[in-house]
């Protein structure tokens, strides 16, 4: 779609404007935004480390007071040791043992208010507790438990439990969910197993350390395992249970790092800071959406300034490209009225710069032309009539064959056979030559016409010309440019054989290799070395260059002929050695129907 001078000037001025404008608002708003999002998640990360550490710290230091009482509490040691015989499942432990026991628990975790109870569970399945007894079951089957599959596997480690009711605890539904520590008691020496041990926290030993930390700061916290269990959560009261599940079974690391996490409708930037102690991990899950708010009045900004801008750009565009364009509108019209035939146009200069200097040039050209046509075309118009009756007046073609055929005739008459060969073979080269117009012969009418060719050259050179053609009869059927051959038949004579002393023999070959035809003609005359070879390819391969003789320029046209109807890839390419003649290979595409070929315009045919 063609564009008026005056929209293209708007165009430019408005792309030269909004591009940059565009391209710096982008790239300010993107890195502002990532300023923004890294400095939160750098806070954040610290935020993480801290509660873990704080955590890691809590922990290790109540489970670790406690692991201790079965090891240096002897009463402790002694009532687990009696207890651990599974052959006493059936008998119950006194009420002083028990006593003994709540008081030797309860007095090793009284000063942790995040502790609700703590459990030392024999292999019998009495239950000793810090709790009130009637709060307790006095004895389970610990090993049907569903927590007791992951102490086992600690096999003596403190192993972390995710949130649960404990069947022992006779607490009701109201109260809890629990985290819990658990561990097998182990004899020092034997190693055999005495029972567990097992502290149940409230949520608060995560509550404490993390609630004065807002959602601005951490995000939706959870804390989990690496099997992604969940521990505590924290800023989750505006997340449904859908979009909490779907997080949670969302690939989450089980190393410290940053990740994005997208679900159905949101998308999250994950933060997990894992702790070596306790193996539990931080993860805070932090909404795309909530990051740019911060940036929101800064895109609002950077777009209202945008279309300030774009504005204004558009109206000085307008402005500036109507002072640009009008007068070169002025000389358009001008320039029509020229065209239909009003010659004596003139414009009026306003400015000295280059549209004034174009004006001037304008008004300047316009007088020429008048005066050209009216004192030069009138007489070109009429030499020109004057040569195109001249053409149409020359010799008739039919003229040409009926003279041919009367010395034909009486040549015959006279039996001067040899002239009468001559005549016939010329008169079938001019047949050929400017018979039927056609860019396109066959093969076979090519390879005739040489023939005829041949045969009245060889009435000049005799025995000391011999022509031979190797051409597969399936070839004879395409199609090749007209007197494609004549010119290089001509030059091996002419420059290869004419004046050697001994006979010359020129070899007329046809192949084809997939879609390319190559006609060949190789002669045995004199022969080129290497300089004469590439100083004769570069004559004909460099159009309109001029020549000093006519040495190379029937090859010269003949190349740029095929150059014109085929692409450069098609054309002449010589070959030779001196005394051994020479070698010219043309090379065209194969056609096999002469509707197949459509004529470049640009040729001249």
């Amino acid at each position: 779609m063609s564009m008026t001078l005056r929209k293209k000037i708007v165009l430019i001025f408005i792309l030269l404007i909004t591009i940059p404008l565009v391209a710096q608002g982008i790239i300010t708003y993107i890195d502002f935004s990532s300023s923004v999002e890294r400095k939160t998640v750098n806070y954040t990360v610290q935020i993480l480390s801290q509660i873990n550490r704080s955590m890691d710290q809590t922990l290790k230091e109540q489970m670790q007071n406690i692991s201790l009482l079965p090891l240096y509490n002897t009463e402790v040691r002694d009532i687990i040791d009696k207890y651990s015989d599974l052959q006493l499942s059936s008998t119950t432990p006194t009420l002083e043992e028990r006593s003994q026991m709540f008081h030797a628990i309860a007095g090793t975790t009284s000063y942790y208010s995040e502790i609700r109870g703590v459990q030392i569970i024999s292999n019998n399945g009495s239950v000793f507790s810090s709790m009130d007894p009637y709060l307790v079951r006095p004895s389970i089957r610990w090993d049907h438990e569903p927590w007791y599959a992951r102490v086992q596997q600690g096999n003596g480690e403190w192993v972390l439990i995710p949130q649960h009711r404990p069947d022992y605890l006779l607490e009701d539904s109201k109260s809890g969910p629990y985290i819990a520590a658990a561990r097998i008691i182990r004899e020092p020496g034997s190693r055999q197993i005495k029972g567990l041990m097992k502290i149940d926290f409230r949520l608060d030993v995560f509550q404490n350390i993390s609630e004065s930390y807002r959602f601005a700061q951490i995000g939706n916290l959870m804390v989990l395992n690496e099997n992604n269990e969940l521990f505590y959560e924290q800023n989750n009261e505006h997340l449904s249970e859908q979009t909490k599940a779907l997080l949670l079974q969302s690939s989450l690391p089980n190393e410290n790092g940053i990740a994005s996490s997208k679900i159905p409708g949101a998308s999250f930037l994950t933060i997990v800071d894992r702790s070596s102690f306790s193996g539990l991990k931080m993860v805070s899950f932090i909404p795309v959406s909530s990051l740019h708010q911060e940036t929101e009045q800064f895109r609002r900004f950077t777009l209202l300034t945008l279309i300030v801008c774009l504005a204004a750009a558009c109206g000085a565009a307008i402005w500036f490209s109507y002072k640009l364009s009008r007068p070169l509108m002025e000389m358009k019209e001008k320039m029509h009225l020229v065209e239909q035939g009003k010659l004596k146009q003139q414009m009026p200069i306003h400015s000295q710069d280059e549209i004034g200097q174009l004006s001037s040039g304008f008004n300047r050209m316009s007088e020429e032309i008048d005066r050209l046509v009216n004192e030069v075309y009138a007489i070109r118009l009429k030499e020109k009539e004057a040569q195109l009756s001249a053409l149409l007046t020359q010799m008739n073609p039919h003229f040409l064959y009926n003279t041919l055929e009367s010395i034909n005739m009486m040549a015959i008459r006279r039996e001067a056979y040899e002239i009468s060969d001559m005549v016939s073979s010329l008169g079938q080269l001019l047949r050929h030559s400017v018979g039927t117009y056609s860019r396109l012969v066959l093969l076979e009418d090519e390879i005739a016409s040489i023939a005829s060719y041949v045969s009245i050259q060889q009435l000049r050179y005799g025995d000391h010309l011999h022509v031979a053609f190797q051409i597969d009869e399936a070839l004879l059927s395409l199609y090749v440019p007209k007197l494609v051959l004549q010119p290089l038949v001509e030059n091996a004579i002419y420059h290869g054989i004419d004046g050697i002393d001994r006979p010359g023999s020129i070899w007329i070959s046809a192949a084809r290799f997939e879609d390319e035809l190559l006609l060949t003609v190789t002669d045995n005359g004199k022969g080129l070395n290497e300089e004469e070879i590439d100083t004769l390819q570069q004559k004909i391969s460099t159009p309109g260059l001029e020549e000093e003789s006519t040495n190379g320029l029937a090859l010269r046209n003949m190349n740029q002929r095929l150059v014109l109807m085929f692409g450069k890839q098609y054309g002449l390419l010589i070959d030779g050695s001196p005394g051994q003649g020479v070698s010219i290979t043309v090379t065209i595409p194969v056609i096999v129907r002469s509707e197949d070929f459509v004529q470049s315009t640009a040729s001249g045919g």
